[in-house]
């Protein structure tokens, strides 16, 4: 089974948990891209678009940007052109008190545009920054992907 991750990371929180998974996984990162990091541009120019045709096994991950999915993010899925047949995992970066601020609502918006692409969604993940449990978070979701 080929594993690959693919991030947008504005801050590098998602970057800074993507590299455990990676560590743990042994695969690869693959970042995307945007001519602007600006949240506010709603259909953003991307520049680095990883293909994915090659992979089984996927992990998408995102910061929330106002209570939803990035826009690159979501930009970069609408774009693809199938995942049929794939396994996706997702997980979400974000520094609201409560995960139902934002990140259930973008790991939803991610879902949805996965499974449209015929995905099959795995494990949905909100890394939440600002939690004294984020670590904890973070040492188990790594642990779920430990070969």
């Amino acid at each position: 089974m080929k594993n690959g991750i693919v991030i947008y990371s504005k801050t590098g929180n998602t970057r800074a948990v993507a590299e455990r998974l990676a560590q743990a996984m042994y695969c690869q990162i693959f970042e995307i891209r945007a001519v602007s990091d600006d949240p506010n541009i709603l259909i953003p120019e991307l520049v680095t678009k990883p293909d994915v045709s090659t992979f089984d096994h996927l992990v998408f991950a995102s910061p929330v940007h106002g209570f939803s999915v990035s826009k690159i993010m979501e930009a970069y899925l609408k774009q693809l052109k199938d995942l049929e047949g794939k396994t996706v995992d997702l997980f979400i970066t974000h520094h609201f008190p409560f995960a139902w601020m934002g990140g259930n609502r973008a790991l939803k918006q991610m879902k949805a545009i996965v499974e449209a692409k015929k995905g099959i969604v795995g494990k949905v993940t909100s890394v939440n920054w600002t939690s004294k449990k984020r670590e904890q978070v973070i040492e188990e979701l790594v642990k779920t992907y430990s070969i």
